[in-house]
């Protein structure tokens, strides 16, 4: 049996290149044509110019979620991060992109899911705690919430939003002495801020 020329398999080589090249630079002007699109809140050119040479990838999925989100046809966006989420199950970002379209149709409980899947990853990532917080806060489960804004401020003690809600979360366990403390912390980051100031008359 006769081997290969190598002089034959550079031809072929250089035959594909090309291919490949154009290919990639199809995929790049589309994605340069959809951010243009986008920058202009053309939202339907933009996912058009995706959609043109779809081929299923990451980027594409993810992508068309926020185009669809921002187009504010949330189905589909859904849909579309679905996509990016299964072709990379370990990634934290397509599950951040879920939340949205997620909460503008009011699934609590699957942004509940999501946030937890993002946490046995990223067990201290900030966004994510902060979140479960605010949906354990929201149904006054006080001890969950409590256990998660404790995380957060732990890694960003000087946080507004998390020593505030932390502070209501203490006032309404009947923690009252940890929510002055906070209350008043909130008072150094925000000078006169209503809602701190609120919670210490409630006191």
């Amino acid at each position: 049996m006769e081997l290969v020329k190598p002089a034959f398999v550079a031809a072929a080589l250089l035959c594909l290149a090309p291919a490949g090249a154009r290919a990639q630079d199809g995929l790049s002007g589309a994605f340069a044509a959809s951010y243009a699109a986008e920058a202009k809140a053309n939202y339907d050119d933009a996912i058009g110019a995706l959609k043109t040479g779809y081929a299923n990838l990451y980027e594409q999925n993810l992508r068309l979620g926020w185009l669809y989100f921002l187009a504010k046809n949330y189905t589909s966006s859904v849909v579309y991060y679905q996509k990016a989420i299964d072709q990379r199950p370990y990634a934290i970002e397509p599950k951040f992109g879920l939340i949205k379209p997620l909460n503008a149709l009011g699934q609590i409980e699957r942004m509940l899911g999501l946030y937890t899947a993002i946490l046995q990853v990223d067990p201290q990532n900030t966004q994510a705690n902060y979140w479960v917080g605010v949906i354990y806060l929201n149904r006054k489960q006080y001890d969950k919430a409590a256990r998660y804004f404790e995380k957060v401020v732990n890694l960003y003690p000087f946080d507004y939003d998390t020593n505030l809600s932390l502070a209501y979360t203490y006032l309404s366990l009947g923690k009252k002495a940890e929510a002055r403390a906070l209350y008043n912390k909130v008072l150094l980051i925000r000078p006169g801020d209503a809602q701190a100031l609120a919670g210490l008359k409630r006191l």
